[in-house]
């Protein structure tokens, strides 16, 4: 997958003025061709969103990552609102942020029947941060030392630290502290299909996700740090889900944690 370091890469971190718009076509405008970074880190190839009480609320996530949408239409049709456009994740390439390939991504707003009027000028600001600068300052914090990955894949911690989830919140623990037990697979999920998937896209190459593995063993979310091919990335990440853990504990208890894993697609 292509890595891009140009312009784009520094227009990446500009600040984007989110302004009310009062239809489709002002929407259109407003964010074509910018780089945005969507609230929910989705990273799905249809991202679903409801209009509740006043706001937006995300559909289920199967696949979060630190990307950049680039949105080319806006349409409504009913109580409907299509964003079309490409989502490309970034990653870190000899120091630069940059993005790696792009990829076709849909956003869908069910608006639930509310007024198109009163949605469109909160839809922008609902939908992404002021700019990437926020959406990168706003990553969750079990991932915000990872992300954006290093496109060599040579990943190490910025804060040299490791993160548990215990008692209902995110504590950061010194590295290699001697009361946590990492988590470790009891069974590796299965994915034949994924080199014949790599062969027929003609790619070659490695996914890397990042879970969160709770404190049963079970993976919550799953991030994309670095991405091979659409169809491989979520094939990856659904094997990813299946995989039986034995959780991580600290001090002989049960915690949440997080997992990262390098998969080879040739």
């Amino acid at each position: 997958m292509k890595i891009t370091t140009s312009i784009l890469a520094v227009a990446l971190m500009l600040a984007h003025p989110v302004l009310g718009q009062a239809d489709a076509t002002a929407l259109e405008t407003a964010l074509h061709g910018k780089p945005l970074g969507l609230r929910s880190y989705s990273v799905d190839p249809v991202a679903t969103y409801t209009w509740l009480n006043g706001k937006l609320v995300p559909g289920a996530i199967q696949l979060h990552g630190m990307a950049a949408f680039f949105a080319d239409t806006v349409r409504q049709k009913g109580s409907k609102i299509t964003i079309e456009g490409q989502s490309s994740i970034l990653v870190r390439n000899e120091g630069k942020l940059a993005p790696m390939g792009r990829v076709p991504m849909r956003l869908e707003i069910d608006l639930q029947g509310a007024d198109a009027a009163t949605v469109y000028p909160k839809l922008q600001a609902e939908l992404f941060f002021p700019n990437m600068q926020s959406a990168l300052g706003s990553l969750p914090e079990f991932v915000s030392d990872m992300l954006p990955f290093p496109a060599d894949g040579k990943f190490q911690s910025t804060c040299h630290c490791s993160h548990i989830f215990q008692d209902g919140k995110w504590v950061k623990l010194t590295e290699n502290d001697p009361k946590l037990t990492a988590p470790g697979f009891i069974k590796m999920s299965k994915n034949p299909s994924l080199n014949q998937m790599a062969i027929d896209a003609k790619v070659s190459g490695t996914i890397t996700l990042i879970y969160y593995v709770n404190d049963i063993g079970r993976v919550d979310e799953v991030w994309l740090a670095k991405p091979l091919g659409p169809l491989l990335d979520e094939s990856a990440a659904k094997s990813g889900r299946e995989n039986l853990l034995r959780p991580a504990t600290y001090d002989g208890k049960p915690v949440g944690t997080v997992l990262v894993q390098t998969i080879s697609a040739n």
